[in-house]
Formats: C-alpha cells, sequence, structure tokens
C-alpha cells in the first residue's frame, strides 16, 4: 500500500515517521482506489481514518467542486477526521470543510465559497446544509460512513439515507467501524449496495497491549475512588458514566474535593465540550467524565486509563469505550468499577469477547493485585461490609453494659424533697374531707 500512493502522500508517511501500514490500511486500498463498495471492519485505534482517507482523496480533481463526503456521528469525531483529512489533503492541495451540529449554520455556508472538495460532517447539519441548495452533492462521487454501525441505529439512519439520496445514483459507499450490528448486515436492503466485506479483526497486530481490571466498591464509594486514583503518578482517566445526571453529581463532588476534572457530554455546547477535551488531551485535567459521546473513534494520544464509573450496555460499548486506550502499540488498562451484583452482570456483557479479566485493589497511591488487610485498601467490597460489621459490634455490647450491672452496684437514686410550707401541708386533704 505504502509503495503506491502517489509521491506526496508517501513523503508525508515519511515525514510523519510511520512505519509498516495496519491490516486495515493495507487491505482496503486498492478495492477504495478502484471505486468499489467496502465494508471495513477493524479493531478500534488501527487507523481507520488513514486508511479509508488515502485511497479516497488520491482520485479527487482539485478544483471541481464536492467529490468526497464523510459522515461521523458526532461533533467530536467529525472535528478529529477533519483534522487529518486536512492534514492529508493540505499534501494534495486540497480544501476540507467540517459541517456539524452546533456551530454557526451561516458561517459554515460562508465558507462554501471557498469551494471544498471534502466535506466532513454529522449528518444532520450536512442534510440540513444540502436543502438549502448551497451544498451542491451532485458531483460526489464517495460517501464514507465512520462508525457506521452507529450511523445505521434507528435514530440516524434515515437522516443517513436522506443524505446519500441527494448523491448522483452512480457512487461509491464505504462503512467502516470496529464493530457490525445487524442493519449493516441490510446494506443492499438500505442503500442498494453489494460491499466488499473486509474484516482484519482476528490479524491486525497493530494494537497495543490492553488490560481488562476492575475494582469491587459499593456504588457510593465511586467518586472516593476516583479521587484516590487521580493520586497516582502520571494519571489521566477517561471516564464513562451511562447518563447526564449522575456525571454532574460526581463532577461536583470531585470538583468540591479540588480534583483536576472536566466534562463532555451532548447537553453541552459545542465550544464547551471542544475545551474540555483539548484540556485533557494537553493534561491540564486529570479526569474527563463523559458518555457514551466520547466513546466513538476519538483519539487521545497516550491515554492510560479508560475508567467504567458504570457499566457498558452491550459488548460493542464496551469495545468502543476500550478503544481510546492502547492505541497504535501503547499500553493501557481499561478499570471497570462495580458492586457484587454488578460484577456477575459484567462478566456476561463480555463473555463472548475472550478476555482475562483481572481483579484490583486501590493502596498506598497504586493499584495492585494482590488485596492489602489495610483498613484504607479499596477493591472489595466484601471486606469493607465485613469491617463495617467488626466496627459496630463493640457498640453493642457498650450498650448492654449498664443493663448487666446488679442491683447492689446500682447507685440509688434519692428523690428531689417538695419544699412546702407548714400551712399548705395536706391542702388537699382538709379540701376533700370539707365536702
Amino acid at each position: 500500500m505504502k509503495e503506491q500512493l502517489v509521491p506526496a502522500l508517501q513523503q508525508y508517511w515519511e515525514k510523519l515517521e510511520y512505519t509498516t501500514p495496519s491490516a486495515i490500511q493495507n487491505k482496503v486500498y486498492e478495492p477504495l482506489k478502484e471505486g468499489r463498495d467496502v465494508v471495513g471492519i477493524s479493531p478500534t485505534g488501527t487507523g481507520k481514518t488513514v486508511a479509508y482517507t488515502l485511497p479516497s482523496i488520491e482520485q479527487i480533481r482539485p478544483k471541481s467542486g464536492v467529490q468526497l463526503v464523510i459522515l461521523a456521528p458526532s461533533q467530536e469525531l467529525a472535528v478529529q477526521v477533519a483534522a487529518v483529512v486536512k492534514e492529508w489533503g493540505k499534501q494534495l492541495e486540497l480544501t476540507v470543510q467540517t459541517m456539524i451540529g452546533g456551530a454557526n449554520k451561516n458561517r459554515q455556508i460562508e465558507k462554501l465559497k471557498e469551494r471544498p472538495e471534502v466535506i466532513v460532517g454529522t449528518p444532520g447539519r450536512i442534510l440540513e446544509i444540502a436543502e438549502t441548495k448551497k451544498l451542491k452533492l451532485h458531483q460526489v462521487r464517495t460517501i464514507i460512513l465512520d462508525e457506521a454501525d452507529q450511523l445505521l441505529q434507528q435514530e440516524q439512519l434515515n437522516t443517513v439515507r436522506q443524505v446519500v439520496s441527494k448523491l448522483p445514483g452512480e457512487r461509491q459507499m464505504a462503512f467502516f467501524s470496529a464493530t457490525s450490528n445487524e442493519v449493516m448486515q441490510e446494506l443492499p436492503k438500505w442503500f442498494n449496495v453489494d460491499p466488499e466485506w473486509i474484516d482484519v479483526t482476528d490479524e491486525d497486530q497493530s494494537k497495543g497491549t490492553v488490560t481488562h481490571a476492575y475494582i469491587e466498591t459499593p456504588t457510593r464509594k465511586r467518586v472516593e475512588v476516583l479521587r484516590r486514583l487521580t493520586r497516582m503518578e502520571d494519571f489521566r482517566g477517561l471516564v464513562f458514566v451511562n447518563n447526564v445526571a449522575n456525571l454532574t453529581l460526581a463532577f461536583e463532588k470531585l470538583q468540591y474535593e479540588g480534583i483536576s476534572v472536566a466534562v463532555l457530554h451532548a447537553e453541552k455546547y459545542k465550544t464547551e465540550r471542544q475545551h474540555a477535551l483539548q484540556q485533557f488531551r494537553d493534561g491540564k485535567v486529570k479526569l474527563l467524565l463523559t458518555t457514551d459521546v466520547a466513546s466513538r473513534g476519538l483519539d487521545i494520544r497516550g491515554l492510560p486509563y479508560v475508567i467504567q464509573y458504570d457499566l457498558p450496555l452491550n459488548k460493542e460499548s464496551y469495545i468502543h469505550r476500550s478503544g481510546r486506550t492502547a492505541r497504535m502499540g501503547q499500553k493501557g488498562t481499561v478499570l471497570t468499577l462495580v458492586n457484587e451484583r454488578e460484577l456477575r452482570e459484567f462478566k456476561k456483557i463480555i463473555s463472548s469477547l475472550e478476555l482475562t479479566l483481572t481483579p484490583l485493589f486501590l493502596y498506598g497511591g497504586k493499584l495492585v493485585t494482590e488485596r492489602p488487610e489495610a483498613e484504607e485498601a479499596i477493591g472489595d467490597e466484601q471486606m469493607n461490609k465485613s469491617k463495617a460489621k467488626e466496627k459496630k459490634a463493640p457498640t453493642k455490647s457498650k450498650m448492654a453494659e449498664p443493663n448487666t450491672q446488679s442491683a447492689e452496684m446500682a447507685s440509688p437514686i434519692k428523690k428531689k424533697k417538695k419544699h412546702r410550707k407548714k400551712t399548705d401541708k395536706n391542702k388537699g386533704a382538709r379540701k376533700k374531707n370539707k365536702f
């Protein structure tokens, strides 16, 4: 694949000090360059963006209108993909424009005067601008769906199909993801295509080493676990919480404790989300709390920890969350916080992934594999429960001590004398006798 690149892209490949192309980069290059429809399945962190970008931009004629459209399911992923495509497109003097929701639509329409050859964005915003007739899609030769399994879920499928309907009938389609779903098996039905499936999951060796671990702890102590994790040397963690309410609560508690933390979720403005992500990438905050909006495609270089504050909803969610660490040959840890009941459920969710789960304990500012006997260790809910019972037991015996004293040992209680005047004595009796 590397040798087949045009000279400008070859030179840039060497400038970036890239070595051997990953399996997905090798396998999809030729089919995409030849204009065939393709489904590319590859583990997270294996260079899928570069895999579809290089053969696609090599087909583009400069200064000839929009010819390539790339769809992404989230604003963050669209911005990230656009940055990669711009980087490589610049070598061929191509203009790339980002179109995402949450940004100024009029400004995006204005930028179309620069005549971009590539549009990268979210389906809703691309469709919205296309319907104003300002975005011309009649010359598009290729459309690529990044994180296709999410884009083709029910809530986005109709919008994606509407975007595709505005393209020429003869166009190339490519679908990329780390996982597949039922809808992707029905691509001929939805898009009238018969794509070539290229799945390199089993053969790809470019992914780094991931440690899959868990800490057993009660739900009420999870914020405390996060706080103690931040004391570890060189710690940075992307924390997944299932809903915004719990995320906000955890954020407020951590902020109160003085922990450097930021949040990223769909209810935040675009600028706030970008700022939080950049702070985390720059190492200015140790924790980034997010929902599954950040589980897809985001590349955070050198991220050592992914932490699951809540269980993933399914194995696909776990795959994408864990894919944020150990990218392109690096090492990383996926740490799941569970109680005793959730541990059983968690093992069922990931049972088909054939992973080795390691129990860890948080002690002395480190994660250790053997359970410490010290009281401050976190990692064994049952141990915490038993210690709590031991602490309660002496209290009960102390409370019972006064009742076990003998009558002789008990101090006598003196009755307080009533001080009455002599004339008041037997007053009640006199009144009674009077009648």
